[in-house]
């Protein structure tokens, strides 16, 4: 209800400095107390006008808002609040002042009072322009801070996203079995146990650099993932394997940091593997548009011994079992690139990233 006494109020002190000056001008005397109905008069006609004129307004913000058309929207309520107060002084004059106010023999009303219809036009003319103008000033106000409001609201998320993505690569139990394997392969090979502590080191090097990064260079992102893969080598051996076909490029393709990586552990814990069948990763680029990784579906034992209709249901479980890690990549890409990742689930698990370029 607040808005209903401002513009009582704003209408009343309007309608009060009009009545004064309009009377002032013509006659050089101020108002006296015998003019207090008129007075009155002039306050409900102007408060009746800025309520048309807000009810107007509400209609145009839907019809016609500032964030669509400024000019014709300025110009539209402009001329709105024009056609609105200068009926209301048409009503007022026929219907009251032409009546009670002593016009000289062979003259007319508005002969005798032009000069105060004139100046009556032109500060009707400012009042709403200035009007128009402080509702544009407020929209584009309001426009500022709502945009302010949501790049904090994106970067918050954002950070959440980050955070939620380094949590799961710094968690303690890959932590526990990169340790195991340590302990070991101290006992068999030196020299890849000391790769793979290497290789454990650029990872987390890696995490730990881009904690606070939105973005990352696509090459970036391939040369951790080949250390992890390295990793996951040590204890799949030949159950697993890894293609990447990305040529080099000038054009720096950019990418949210741990996309790739988070896919390729997908594709690890979503399949029954060292079971007659390698799992194959796959990571390409398609028609500089994608960065695709791709991995075929060792189905595990409980899928293949069941009917169809049993088998379509684990396949949905393990989609929705990808949920939290594609929630992740999907939302950080339509802050980033304002397009979202394709999923194909078939005989392939496929994810196309959209390209981004510096």
């Amino acid at each position: 209800m607040h808005w209903i006494w401002r513009n009582l109020i704003i209408s009343t002190l309007l309608s009060i400095g009009l009545f004064y000056f309009i009377f002032y001008s013509e006659t050089r005397l101020w108002p006296g107390k015998e003019l207090w109905l008129e007075f009155l008069i002039v306050i409900f006609l102007v408060n009746v006008g800025g309520a048309f004129l807000y009810f107007a307004n509400r209609k145009f913000n839907r019809f016609i808002p500032w964030n669509k058309n400024i000019t014709l929207r300025f110009l539209v309520e402009t001329l709105t609040g024009i056609l609105i107060f200068v009926l209301l002084a048409f009503v007022y004059v026929y219907a009251y002042v032409e009546q009670i106010v002593p016009v000289e023999d062979n003259n007319t009303f508005w002969a005798e009072y032009w000069d105060g219809a004139v100046k009556f036009g032109i500060i009707t003319v400012v009042i709403i322009y200035i009007f128009s103008l402080v509702n544009f000033s407020v929209f584009s106000y309001n426009q500022y801070a709502f945009v302010q409001i949501e790049k904090l609201n994106i970067e918050r998320d954002q950070l959440k996203l980050q955070f939620e993505a380094l949590k799961s690569q710094l968690s303690p139990h890959f932590l526990f079995n990169a340790l195991n394997t340590i302990s070991s392969l101290l006992y068999k090979d030196v020299h890849i146990s000391e790769d793979y502590i290497r290789k454990l080191a650029k990872t987390y090097q890696y995490i730990l650099e881009t904690d606070n990064h939105k973005l990352v260079e696509l090459s970036e992102e391939i040369e951790m993932v080949k250390a992890f893969f390295f990793m996951q080598k040590i204890k799949y051996e030949d159950c697993i394997d890894i293609e990447i076909n990305i040529a080099p490029t000038r054009d720096k393709i950019l990418i949210p940091p741990l996309t790739i990586q988070m896919l390729v552990e997908n594709a690890l814990k979503h399949n029954d593997i060292c079971k007659g069948q390698t799992l194959k990763v796959e990571i390409s680029y398609e028609d500089s548009k994608f960065v695709v990784v791709r991995n075929n579906v060792i189905q595990k034992p409980e899928m293949t011994k069941t009917g169809d209709a049993t088998v379509n249901k684990l396949r949905n479980r393990d989609i929705f079992s990808h949920k939290i890690g594609l929630d992740n990549i999907r939302q950080r890409y339509k802050y980033f690139a304002k397009k979202d990742i394709v999923v194909i689930f078939d005989n392939f698990f496929t994810v196309k990233l959209p390209v981004i370029n510096d």
